[in-house]
């Protein structure tokens, strides 16, 4: 199995990508360009999900839910969009997330695991990291003061809640044996803290998402007041892709 090692972008890449650049100016070809980090930094999103080449054709499965993962737009990365995370080939409980320049936000997770047109969705998308991170070292405190969701049925919102305030903290790259077909894999872990008071203290929710390079999500786990209360392990990859997607362009546009 192949590891992916954790490497910023060198001077001699960068002096060929604008190279490439320039070369499809003076063609005039027009061509989508990826997004790419300063020197020094990486790109976060190849931990928070699949590579491309293997999602076209791979998913992590696990218990008790597996992880298809769609990315919008599908390659290795946009400067802007989102994904899903899809646990099951049906799209029956799923979470929805999304990028940009600057974060990667949570947007929306399932409410009923058997009606997916039923959902939470933030009121607006909720950074959990900065999009750029130093490469080797943790990656810097995002807090978030406004948490407020809305629940949504038959695709419509009728209700709005909120998590009091969130705190969200990206752990430097370490080697972790996933077990599974994975192996060692090189791991950020994401703490997410929600249910704070307004001094971002005291919470009393944690959702800790280990998140592999080239592998995105291979395991999850909620604490209540410090208290394991549910997780998964999704560290087996196997061959195909899910049936079905989302049916509420709510849930994800």
């Amino acid at each position: 199995m192949k590891k992916y090692a954790e490497v910023a972008p060198s001077l001699s890449g960068i002096l060929l990508s604008c190279l490439g650049v320039l070369v499809l100016f003076v063609s005039g070809t027009v061509v989508a360009q990826d997004f790419s980090c300063p020197n020094g930094q990486i790109d976060v999103m190849k931990y928070f999900v699949l590579s491309q080449r293997e999602r076209d054709n791979y998913f992590l499965g696990g218990s008790p839910t597996s992880v298809y993962t769609e990315v919008h737009p599908n390659r290795d990365f946009a400067p802007s969009g989102y994904w899903f995370w899809l646990k099951s080939s049906s799209a029956q409980g799923f979470d929805v997330k999304a990028f940009d320049s600057n974060y990667v936000y949570m947007r929306s997770t399932e409410l009923n695991w058997s009606d997916n047109s039923t959902f939470k969705r933030f009121l607006h998308d909720l950074p959990i990291s900065a999009r750029c991170v130093p490469a080797g070292k943790p990656g810097p405190q995002v807090v978030v003061p406004d948490t407020t969701f809305k629940y949504y049925a038959w695709c419509s919102p009728y209700q709005s809640r909120t998590l009091g305030t969130a705190v969200n903290d990206l752990d430097a790259p370490i080697l972790i044996n996933a077990g599974g077909n994975l192996g060692q894999v090189w791991t950020r872990v994401l703490h997410y803290h929600y249910d704070c008071n307004k001094t971002f203290g005291n919470c009393k929710d944690e959702e800790q998402f280990f998140l592999g390079n080239g592998y995105g999500l291979w395991q999850w786990k909620h604490y209540k007041n410090g208290i394991l209360k549910k997780s998964a392990l999704m560290n087996t990859k196997q061959h195909g892709i899910a049936a079905e997607t989302l049916p509420c362009p709510e849930s994800y546009k």
